[in-house]
């Protein structure tokens, strides 16, 4: 994709966010042709920063959720930088911020406010559990949701104990949902001439992630069977693997391969919903079973008959994965922090390429002075505030 084409360029984001889920939000427009102004602390910076082994001011999810963007390290702690980001929300098109709910009004940076000068602005605000109820104020992060929203409830180990899922599951999925709902507003202002307000919070959006699992429980009173058997992960020789046979045919076909030839007339096994109520002695088989050979074994077995298999992969066997390498769906970037860094590519987006702009995520203030200077402030005055602390500018004077 050429840079000329890229669907958002001369769109104005103005990025208040910290963490994962705001700054992913921003992070798609950027990489969409956005100029993203990043807002964070001198210091510190955006707490993302901090999220994980870090090196210098950069961490993975710093890395990933500030691509493309431009930092401002500015302190909204003194009424100087406060005026200056309350100039940029003027200007922007869209105002990404995750504040608790009721904190940025004191800024003057709260929807109601901004409209006042901007009433095109496209306003996302996103909080932990949303701007009313008995929960409004409580802090929320990716673990608190993932066990408040039901999700541990339906990733148990064998041991049966709710697990949460070692990534951040919610709040990028959170910054998905508004990063589409953000481009769904740009297109009605492009048609229409105008902004909107649109809100949400970690617990609507692990919500609508588990739609389909939430109403599932609720068909079956609680106790959702499983969607088919025989599936489910097994151990083998030397590792794991996902193994769905489902199906009557592909069922039939699993029997045959491993010698059960007798399990096609046993009508405990006759249909999808037999083996489900005969789960427990067919799934003990079957994992006694796969322990005798190894993954790579088995995949090639199984693709003999076509049935839905996967080994479990780490990481690292994915980065040296041929179909993997045959999508390019992973590239390879020289950080300059970090070093050489995986990242994947987005549907839609220009792949992540070694100094490619759209692929450079910014150090805590990086252009601290190039946005000042469009604002119009002089080397002096921005030396000025940097001195004082308002501002923090990343690098010598040049």
């Amino acid at each position: 994709m050429a840079q000329e084409d890229l669907p958002f360029e001369g769109v104005k984001v103005l990025d208040l966010s910290q963490g994962v889920a705001g700054p992913y939000c921003a992070m798609h427009l950027a990489r969409h042709g956005a100029d993203v102004i990043k807002v964070e602390p001198p210091g510190s910076g955006c707490w993302s920063r901090q999220l994980g082994k870090w090196t210098g001011d950069h961490t993975a999810h710093s890395v990933i959720v500030n691509r493309a963007k431009r930092s401002l390290a500015v302190d909204l702690k003194t009424a100087k930088g406060v005026a200056i980001v309350q100039r940029l929300a003027r200007d922007c098109d869209v105002l990404v911020q995750n504040f608790r709910v009721g904190k940025i009004d004191k800024f003057a940076l709260d929807y109601e406010s901004v409209r006042k000068s901007n009433p095109e602005v496209i306003y996302v605000a996103i909080t932990g559990f949303g701007p009313e109820g008995p929960s409004r104020d409580d802090p929320a992060t990716d673990s608190v949701m993932q066990a408040y929203t039901g999700m541990m409830s339906i990733n148990r180990g064998p041991t049966g104990i709710p697990q949460r899922i070692e990534m951040l599951a919610i709040d990028f999925s959170t910054g998905l949902y508004a990063a589409q709902a953000a481009a769904a507003a740009l297109y009605r202002k492009a048609m229409r001439n105008r902004g909107a307000y649109i809100e949400t919070s970690l617990l609507e959006s692990s919500l609508a992630l588990q739609e389909g699992a939430m109403m599932e429980h609720y068909l079956q009173g609680g106790a959702a069977e499983p969607i088919g058997m025989p599936v489910g992960m097994f151990k083998t020789k030397d590792g794991y693997m996902s193994v769905n046979a489902r199906r009557d045919e592909h069922f039939r076909r699993l029997a045959k391969l491993i010698g059960k030839d007798e399990w096609l007339a046993d009508p405990r096994y006759a249909d999808a919903r037999s083996r489900v109520k005969h789960r427990d002695e067919l799934m003990a088989v079957l994992r006694s079973l796969f322990e005798t050979k190894t993954s790579d074994e088995w995949v090639e077995l199984l693709s003999s008959i076509d049935i839905l298999k996967a080994k479990v992969n780490t990481y690292k066997d994915l980065f040296d994965d041929p179909q993997v390498q045959a999508v390019d769906a992973v590239r390879w970037v020289e950080n300059d922090t970090l070093g050489r860094v995986p990242m994947a590519t987005i549907c839609g987006q220009r792949p992540p390429a070694t100094g490619d702009r759209l692929t450079h995520s910014p150090h805590v203030g990086e252009h601290t002075r190039e946005i000042l200077g469009e604002l119009g402030f002089g080397a002096s005055e921005i030396e000025r505030l940097s001195a004082s602390g308002v501002v923090a500018c990343y690098g010598p004077v040049s």
